[in-house]
């Protein structure tokens, strides 16, 4: 459910990174969602650029970019986390096992076995820590050495972790309960040194933790939140996905309020904005703090929620009976709005409103507008402007530096990987660039592309035998065009044997 937002940012001002916000799982920028499981075809850039994990069907490939060389790990791995300053990563083998490799040459430093199924891996800022998530343990190890710090027992198994920097701590939270049908989420903060613990509990489902930078306060707010169960109308849960406020103080985290509408949260990297989204059908008007900003149920559906985090204060701008995907950009001043995908509220699945060709599926207003495919709403003014050109889904995309250009993929129904797009901010259109990769990233100099294409597998004849191996090409472009390096990679073993090519994914 925390897809619902999927994020690219168009920067308008000067650019600086998202601290959270929206469906980031979609946001290459950062060189993608780091400590979660690897799909096949994913990667992950090392924050200073100079390495990437390529994940494949059997084996995760570590390319060194300066080194210009791409060599397979000796196991694959599940999970991948780079450090942000050491030459060292750390990552999921096997689904139980901690392991910490050292670089470039990916040797093994330390080994941890976790006991049970791994759910989470993250490392602290300052590439010291490493959280582990297992069974109902999070374990905090000492990033150089292995060693266990602590072990913290959490209610159920803890499902999201933010780091709060300027507190030296980790906010996790527990699995959702739900006590007389209503939910009931621990939200517990771990001291990084010590593994002290203190905690709290929200009347909310667990969610993505968006920390204010000063860390004095955190959001949490789930897409959709529901008891799988049946309820009773007397002590059913009434709003479902609200937005939660949790106040961080030398007490410890203390729950302060839920706000009408759902997210989750993103919030811009200074900590004076965040949005969140509003629902006229699962709305609670008691929840308001001035009954005059309930919007009338007649309206429409769906509304974009703007809160001054320092002091909650919140207004609404109508969006329409479509619930498009959404993005921050960079320095927190608008939104992109995509809706070529929509989210069906409750569902597990998006509803998308054009075909192959790039035609409009269904007719709808959007902020007032008819059919308009994509559009920045400006947060500061509240006014949306649409943009033009080819609908380009927004998938997987980077955000550049020069605050004009968002280069994305719209994935491709063969299942071949996403067709490369280019949206131009100032000028308010869209291009095709006539390129199928199977994933893209953004190197830390905000100018350079990394992408990831598929090559034709390649046919070697072994004496009577022929053997079939699989190819990609890894290539460095300032414009989604032309290549300033490129780097081909072969997997060691064959994926099959034969007279012909048999998988169309690779022949």
């Amino acid at each position: 459910m925390r897809k619902l937002i999927l994020v690219i940012g168009l920067l308008l001002g000067a650019c600086a990174p998202v601290l959270e916000g929206g469906s980031n799982d979609n946001d290459r920028t950062d060189g993608g969602t780091q400590g979660e499981v690897l799909l096949t075809g994913a990667m992950v850039v090392s924050p200073d650029g100079k390495y990437a994990l390529m994940q494949r069907n059997q084996t995760s490939v570590l390319v060194d970019i300066p080194g210009r060389t791409a060599v397979a790990l000796a196991a694959q791995v599940d999970r991948w986390v780079f450090a942000k300053a050491a030459p060292a990563a750390v990552a999921v083998v096997g689904d139980d096992t901690v392991v910490s490799y050292a670089l470039p040459a990916a040797t093994e430093r330390w080994r941890l076995p976790a006991g049970d199924k791994i759910t989470m891996l993250r490392l602290s800022d300052d590439d010291a820590t490493v959280a582990v998530a297992s069974g109902a343990v999070l374990s905090l190890v000492d990033a150089n050495t292995g060693a266990r710090r602590a072990d913290v027992t959490t209610d159920g198994t803890a499902t999201e972790l933010s780091f709060a920097a300027a507190r030296g701590t980790a906010i996790a939270t527990g699995t959702t309960r739900w006590p007389d049908h209503k939910p009931a989420t621990q939200l517990l903060e771990v001291d990084l040194s010590t593994g002290a613990t203190r905690e709290t509990t929200i009347p909310n489902c667990a969610a993505p933790i968006a920390v204010m930078p000063d860390a004095s306060r955190a959001f949490i707010s789930p897409t959709f939140c529901e008891e799988g169960g049946e309820y009773t109308p007397q002590a059913g849960w009434t709003n479902p996905d609200p937005v939660s406020v949790v106040d961080l103080s030398s007490e410890g985290p203390r729950f302060r309020v839920n706000l009408p509408g759902f997210g989750p949260v993103a919030l811009d990297e200074k900590g004076t904005r965040a949005v969140a989204y509003l629902d006229t059908q699962r709305m609670i008007p008691s929840m308001f703090d001035d009954p005059a900003k309930v919007p009338p149920a007649s309206g429409p559906r769906y509304h974009i929620m703007r809160i001054d985090p320092a002091t909650l204060a919140y207004d609404l701008t109508p969006i329409g009976d479509l619930l498009p995907r959404f993005a921050m950009t960079r320095d927190g001043k608008a939104l992109l709005v995509d809706a070529t995908v929509e989210r069906v509220r409750g569902e597990a699945s998006l509803k998308v409103n054009i075909d192959s060709s790039g035609k409009l599926r269904v007719s709808f207003k959007l902020f007032g507008s008819i059919d308009t495919l994509f559009g920045v709403f400006d947060l500061e003014n509240a006014t949306f402007t649409s943009i033009t050109g080819p609908a380009a889904s927004l998938d997987r995309f980077v955000q550049m530096g020069d605050c004009q250009r968002v280069f994305t993929l719209k994935n491709r129904s063969d299942g071949m990987g996403g067709d490369l797009y280019r949206i131009d901010v100032q000028a308010r259109t869209t291009a095709n660039l006539s390129l199928s990769l199977r994933d893209i990233g953004l190197l830390p100099d905000g100018a350079t592309l990394l992408l990831r294409e598929r090559l034709p597998a390649a046919k070697v004849q072994v004496g009577s035998r022929i053997d079939w191996y699989r190819r990609e090409r890894y290539w460095l472009s300032l414009d989604g065009i032309k290549a300033t390096w490129t780097l081909d990679y072969q997997d060691p073993t064959p994926f099959q044997s034969g007279p012909e090519c048999k998988s169309y994914h690779d022949c």
